[in-house]
């Protein structure tokens, strides 16, 4: 099986692509370029589009991991930061009417 297989086979099954560096995915394309024999057009061509394929393939990536935290965290039942932020300030403010409860009685 030669590189251009591989890389193919990858590239549009989302897999591989996604992960290699902007100057790996380059060095990758010049060498399916020659080994392809494409003209200059067509490398810029292909490479163009093995680029979005990449990119598509980041961004369900991307998508994929997030829902699977997202669920991990649920599942978890660990509070989300906007939870404890609403909470800090809940205690905060029970302080100061505490605070407020307090100077009365001393009056």
């Amino acid at each position: 099986m030669s590189i251009w297989d591989v890389l193919e086979k990858a590239a549009y099954t989302g897999l591989g692509l996604a992960a290699l560096t902007k100057e790996k995915l380059d060095e990758a394309l010049e060498k399916i370029k020659k080994e392809r024999g494409f003209t200059e057009e067509e490398g810029r061509n292909f490479a163009k589009e093995m680029k979005e394929h990449a990119e598509t393939a980041r961004r369900k990536f991307d998508e994929i991991v997030t829902t699977a935290v997202e669920k991990a965290l649920s599942k978890a039942k660990l509070a989300k930061s906007e939870e404890i932020d609403a909470l800090s300030k809940r205690v905060v403010n029970l302080e100061k009417r505490l605070a407020k409860l307090g100077d009365k009685k001393k009056a």
